[in-house]
């Protein structure tokens, strides 16, 4: 198995105002007045508040999207594996269609390591766990599972109001994905978790379908897949009203040659949120495609329209995904004119 990364991209807003790098934890610049006019104006940043409005996810990724249609004229296209220009090439049928599969919590815990990352973020600007729920709902699962050096749930992580509004409402949600979104990407237990289970779960289940659908010879052939790295890191407090409205990543410069994984890393019996999804293109048929802890979701993301429905519970849904490129349907190097695309990749052949 050969990997290099195939992009890299670094950007910070934040100063070092105590001149010193040993040690240093940066802070986003914070309109300490708008956050206080917004913590006022919604009665403080209290846990058992509703988050009337604002964004419904908090998200952590380097993706940043600036749609701009009328920059689109004589938009490039992606390429395929000889190199000449395609309307866009779509991964095989087979692989488009949805699936889950298992993975094992203890090798794989990626569920711990978003706890100990989000322990260690600044609460005032990302949240932190509510230590005093009783937890009197707890799923059979948890309730059989042994307990684990730590004491915290994803569940019980409590998102301040404020960091749900965008600064001209008066909060800080662009200051705060920015901070959480540095916090994923330097977290370096994180990512070796996260690449050890793209690399030896992830990736042979995916070159596995290729092979069952033909566009594989078998298993002995070779072929190289582009994941997205770091990947976003989703959570979605509440009870809230807001949810993710209907969209396809097509609209926002994916290719279809890429295929979408989605994880959950909270009960969804406690937050009553799934993921929805068309069956096909164009469908309009949504229906929730039901994944526990453990288990990861497939799906074409680029050319389906999906979205997540609004958290009613108190407690706070957290997810992770990310899309895997594949070669020969997938072109590194493109990008959508009138977008600006940050996500970084890593290349890895298997």
């Amino acid at each position: 198995m050969v990997s290099t990364n195939t992009t890299s991209t670094s950007t910070s807003t934040y100063t070092n105002t105590n001149n010193d790098t040993t040690g240093f934890v940066p802070t986003p610049h914070i309109n300490e007045k708008k956050k206080i006019r917004c913590t006022r104006e919604y009665h403080g940043d209290d846990s058992s508040l509703i988050y009337k409005s604002g964004i419904p996810t908090l998200r952590a990724s380097a993706h940043r999207v600036k749609v701009n249609k009328k920059g689109r004229k004589l938009d490039p296209k992606p390429i395929d594996r000889d190199g000449n220009e395609t309307n866009t090439t779509w991964l095989p049928i087979p692989l488009q269609d949805e699936d889950v599969f298992p993975y094992d919590i203890n090798l794989y815990d990626l569920k711990g390591a978003i706890i100990n990352l989000l322990v260690n973020c600044d609460p005032d600007i990302i949240g932190s766990f509510d230590t005093t729920t009783n937890h009197t709902d707890l799923s059979s699962e948890e309730q059989q599972r042994p307990s684990s050096s730590s004491s915290f749930r994803l569940e019980d992580f409590r998102v301040p109001v404020s960091t749900t509004w965008r600064s001209v409402n008066g909060g800080n949600c662009e200051d705060a994905q920015r901070y959480l979104s540095d916090q994923v990407a330097s977290n370096e237990y994180f990512l070796e978790v996260f690449d050890k289970f793209v690399k030896e779960v992830a990736l042979p289940y995916l070159k596995c379908r290729l092979v069952a659908c033909g566009a594989l010879e078998s298993d002995s052939s070779t072929c190289a897949f582009y994941y997205q790295r770091p990947p976003t890191i989703r959570l979605q407090p509440g009870p809230g009203w807001a949810k993710v409205k209907p969209h396809n990543d097509a609209e926002y410069g994916h290719q279809n040659g890429e295929i979408n994984m989605w994880m959950p890393l909270t009960d969804r019996t406690l937050t009553g949120v799934d993921l929805l999804t068309e069956s096909s293109l164009g469908a309009a048929d949504y229906h929730p495609i039901k994944a526990k802890v453990g288990e990861a979701i497939t799906w074409h993301g680029s050319s389906r329209k999906h979205y997540v429905n609004a958290n009613a519970s108190s407690n706070t849904r957290v997810s992770l995904d990310f899309r895997i490129g594949v070669e020969g349907y997938f072109d590194p190097f493109y990008q959508m004119q009138g977008t600006t695309d940050d996500h970084t990749r890593k290349k890895v052949v298997l």
